[in-house]
């Protein structure tokens, strides 16, 4: 799990009026958690990561094994079904739960899952980082929150403060 803290004075003003309002955050915290996870659900549709560049495209070896020039992180049921949230009184989690998830997100490189049954590397080949969620930085860390998903927060939270 990644964690990440948002450290800008704007959102942590409009928390704290928010919370001196209502008392318990969760349901505005519920309207962000829904609009990031929305948000995600609308870039992996359009190929676009948080910052509006595309994702990397396919290589020429996968385009051969597969129909259609899409990344394959636009197909299946990766933005469907397997991206969720939950909210509390104090923090957002937002969360995929496809297999490949990781890897769509952080990239790998060939080999670094082993090998298969018949001694081939897994991945067969590097697979280039389609970032997707609302994370900046490598897989490694640091981690933050990419100023578009900042931006949403803010806007969710001045929408219950008006």
């Amino acid at each position: 799990m990644i964690t990440i803290a948002i450290e800008s004075s704007q959102v942590q003003a409009a928390l704290t009026r928010l919370q001196a309002r209502l008392g318990n955050l969760s349901p505005a915290l519920h309207d962000v958690g829904q609009a990031l996870i929305e948000r995600t659900r609308e870039g992996i549709y359009a190929g676009k990561d948080w910052r509006g560049e595309d994702f990397a495209p396919n290589r020429a070896a996968t385009l051969a094994r597969k129909k259609g020039t899409r990344p394959l992180i636009a197909h299946g049921d990766l933005a469907s079904s397997k991206l969720h949230y939950s909210a509390s009184a104090d923090s957002v989690t937002l969360g995929a739960s496809g297999v490949q998830s990781a890897v769509l997100q952080f990239g790998a490189k060939a080999g670094a899952f082993g090998v298969n049954k018949r001694g081939g590397k897994m991945p067969w080949g590097d697979i280039s980082a389609r970032p997707f969620m609302p994370i900046e930085g490598g897989a490694n860390g640091p981690h933050s929150l990419p100023k578009a998903a900042q931006a949403l927060v803010l806007t969710e939270l001045a929408d219950w403060l008006k």
